[in-house]
């Protein structure tokens, strides 16, 4: 279920013993456990309620405090943090833990209690038996990113909210420089509407000034300069990088998996998928997937593949010390632009 489920079941009372929370979104992250936390009285929190942190404690007293009855209320709260044993990742932790006394735990759980897991990874490993019987018996929290069309809406009412609104273009920057994550989006909102005091109109200008690109998007608008032909800014934007020092070598690895990324959506376009569908399959975030579109179509497909055969074999010179790396990647710049 989504945030907003949740808290509609939780105002009625329709409350589940077990609970798994998904996905990375910090804001919705947060949100959630500001919502379960409401469930209880302030004064009934110091008794009621327990977190604990499974790369150090050990499974047995998360399932001690579950089993234990509430004191001076109906309820006690719990969350399991960082479950790493749910993944194929090596993580360090200080305690090995026994997977099973939680299975055993979630298939009868505590009437009185309600246990929230949050497995916020980037991928569950789900081959594992504790996986598996989290997602059949435990109740859905989904705190993933926003596809790009309920991000803007998002946002949209976050302004609205406060009086203020935001034109099409400057949304579209927005989500771009925040790479379509809900979390960094409203870190950039408060700047914005000190921007916008009078007017409460966010616009372009304001968006462009006040928050800042990430290395990942000044490396998509030089391969923006690349593919437009524009060699002049191609080169002042390669020289800007090399002013802040960023390594060649770093900016090749970008560009790599940027254009891979354009040849992909373009093959799975051309296929007839949706942008929903590529970004779930290439893992990345939708408004990404519509940049890349919208940079590829532009392009022929054998520049695009002419250019990914030419990267990754700069790559392999550079790093096999056959050329000096600020002048290869001058080079790759100069015949492609």
């Amino acid at each position: 279920m989504k945030l907003n489920e949740l808290k509609t079941n939780l105002k009625q009372n329709n409350v589940s013993n077990v609970y798994l929370v998904t996905g990375q979104e910090q804001a919705f992250i947060k949100d959630i456990r500001k919502s379960f936390k409401n469930l209880l009285q302030p004064e009934e929190q110091e008794m009621n309620f327990s977190s604990f942190d499974l790369s150090e404690i050990p499974i047995g007293d998360l399932i001690n405090e579950s089993i234990s009855a509430p004191f001076f209320g109906d309820r006690r709260l719990v969350f399991a943090e960082n479950p790493y044993f749910m993944t194929a990742e090596k993580v360090k932790h200080t305690v090995d833990q026994d997977p099973e006394v939680l299975i055993d735990y979630v298939k009868n759980p505590t009437p009185t209690t309600i246990l929230v897991i949050f497995a916020t990874y980037e991928k569950l490993d789900a081959r594992k038996k504790i996986t598996k019987q989290l997602k059949k018996v435990a109740t859905p929290i989904d705190a993933g990113m926003l596809d790009s069309h309920l991000l803007a809406k998002a946002i949209q009412h976050e302004l609205s909210q406060d009086g203020y609104s935001i034109n099409g273009d400057a949304l579209n920057m927005l989500i771009s420089k925040t790479k379509g994550n809900y979390s960094q989006t409203l870190n950039q909102l408060d700047k914005l509407k000190l921007y916008a005091l009078k007017s409460k109109i966010i616009d372009v200008d304001a968006v462009n000034e006040l928050v800042p690109q990430s290395l990942d998007d000044n490396v998509f608008d030089l391969m923006n300069s690349i593919l437009k032909n524009d060699v002049y800014n191609a080169e002042d934007l390669y020289h800007q990088f090399l002013l802040q020092k960023i390594d060649p070598i770093l900016l090749t690895a970008i560009m790599t998996s940027q254009l891979r990324s354009l040849i992909q959506t373009r093959i799975l376009s051309k296929k007839g998928l949706s942008e929903a569908t590529i970004a779930k399959q290439l893992k990345i975030h939708p408004y990404r997937v519509k940049m890349s579109l919208q940079q590829s179509r532009k392009i022929g497909m054998d520049k695009l593949s002419l250019m990914f055969h030419d990267i990754v074999n700069l790559d392999y010179q550079v790093k096999s010390g056959q050329g000096d790396k600020e002048l290869l990647f001058d080079l790759f710049i100069a015949k492609f632009a």
